[in-house]
C-alpha cells in the first residue's frame, strides 16, 4: 500500500497542458503526442511543447488506434466515421456508417489490418485500403476487439462470450467462446495463446485457446476497462480496483490456479488506466483521483508522477519508453520526459 510518495516527478520532469476536453486517448507518433478528445478534435503535441488542434469528428472521438505504418493513427466517432490524421492534421475518411457509433478500433503493423467494431461488425482493412474489404457479423453489439502479435487472428467480444476469426480471410471460419453475460472489452496475449475479456458483473474471463479451457479472474471492485501486456507477455495488467492487478501468463497454463500480483495500492480509489513500459518492468497506474504513479513488478515502491486533477482516462509510452503522456476527464494532458535530469 502506498503511504507516502514523492514530490510529483511532472513538475521537474514533464510539463500539464488543459486541452478544455475530457482525453479519450493518446498515442505516440515518435516523440510527437496525439490526443483524441470528447469534443472530437486531435491535439497534436509537439517535442518542443506545441499544441495544434485538429477537428476531425462531428461528436464525440470514442475510438483509437496508431495506423498500421506508423506514420497516423485511426479514429472512430459517434458520427459513423473512421479516419486516418496525420501529425499535420491531413485527415482521410476511411468509412462511414450511417447512424451507427464507431466504439472499437484496433490494426496490427505486422499484418497491415485495421479492424473497427461498428454496432454488431467487425469491419476489415487490409493494407494500405482506404475502403472496407470485408466484415464479420456478430450475435449482439461487439464489446471489444482485440488482435494478436501477428495481426492475423481477431476476437471479438459480445453478449454470452467472444469470437476468434482469421482477420484477413473474408468468409472464414469461426471459433465460438462461449461464457454467459455480457463482455465489454477484450485482449490477446502476443503468441494467441489466451484470450481475455472484462466482465459486465465485473471481474474476467478467460480462454486457453489451444483447448478452449475456460479461465475465471475475479475479485475486482469495479468494471475492468485497462489492459497492458509486459513486453514479454508474462503479466497483464488490468484496472478495476484499488491497486493494479497483474495475472501471470509465463506457462502454459497462464493464472489458472496462480494468485495475482497486487501493485500500487491506493484505498478509496480504483485503478482506471495501466500501461506497461515497451521496454521495461515499469508500470504506470493512473486512478479515478486524477493520480498516476510509477512502479514495477519485482519492486513495489511507487514513483508519485502527478497528484493534480480528474479521473485518469488515457495513459500511453511512446515506443522508446522515454515519454509518458496522461489525461483526466477535465481536459489536462501530463508528459513526462523520463530524459529529463533533476
Amino acid at each position: 500500500m502506498i503511504d507516502a510518495m514523492n514530490a510529483p516527478l511532472v513538475r521537474s520532469h514533464g510539463r500539464r497542458v488543459a486541452v478544455g476536453a475530457e482525453a479519450t486517448a493518446i498515442l505516440w507518433l515518435g516523440d510527437d503526442a496525439l490526443l483524441t478528445l470528447g469534443d472530437g478534435s486531435v491535439r497534436h503535441m509537439t517535442d518542443a511543447g506545441e499544441v495544434a488542434t485538429y477537428p476531425v469528428h462531428g461528436g464525440a472521438t470514442l475510438a483509437v488506434c496508431r495506423h498500421p505504418d506508423g506514420r497516423a493513427i485511426v479514429t472512430g466517432g459517434d458520427d459513423g466515421r473512421v479516419c486516418r490524421v496525420m501529425k499535420g492534421g491531413d485527415t482521410l475518411e476511411l468509412g462511414r456508417f450511417e447512424r451507427r457509433w464507431v466504439e472499437h478500433l484496433v490494426a496490427s503493423p505486422a499484418s497491415g489490418l485495421i479492424v473497427a467494431g461498428v454496432g454488431r461488425e467487425a469491419v476489415v482493412w487490409k493494407r494500405g485500403a482506404t475502403a472496407p474489404s470485408h466484415r464479420y457479423a456478430t450475435g449482439s453489439t461487439i464489446g471489444g476487439l482485440a488482435l494478436d502479435g501477428k495481426g492475423k487472428r481477431l476476437a471479438v467480444a459480445h453478449y454470452n462470450g467472444a469470437t476468434l476469426f482469421h482477420a484477413s480471410t473474408a468468409g472464414s471460419g469461426r471459433v465460438a467462446l462461449d461464457w454467459a453475460g455480457a463482455h465489454l472489452a477484450c485482449t490477446m496475449s502476443a503468441d494467441g495463446r489466451h484470450v481475455v475479456t472484462a466482465l459486465q458483473e465485473t471481474g474476467l474471463h478467460g480462454w486457453r485457446l489451444p483447448d478452449l479451457r475456460d479461465m475465471r479472474m475475479s475479485g475486482y471492485a469495479a468494471k475492468t476497462r485497462s489492459f497492458s501486456w509486459d513486453r514479454r507477455g508474462a503479466w497483464l495488467a488490468t484496472s478495476g480496483d484499488a491497486c493494479a492487478i497483474l495475472w501471470p501468463f509465463d506457462g502454459e497454463d497462464g493464472p489458472m490456479d496462480k494468485p495475482a500480483l497486487l501493485l500500487a495500492e491506493r484505498r478509496g480509489t480504483i485503478v482506471t488506466r495501466v500501461a506497461f513500459h515497451p521496454r521495461g518492468d515499469l508500470l504506470a497506474v493512473g486512478y479515478d483521483d486524477g493520480v498516476v504513479v510509477l512502479t514495477q513488478t519485482g519492486d513495489d515502491r511507487p514513483l508519485l508522477v502527478d497528484d493534480d486533477g480528474s479521473a485518469i482516462t488515457a495513459l500511453c509510452w511512446n515506443d522508446a519508453g522515454t515519454r509518458l503522456g496522461w489525461g483526466d476527464r477535465d481536459g489536462r494532458i501530463g508528459i513526462l520526459d523520463m530524459a529529463v535530469r533533476a
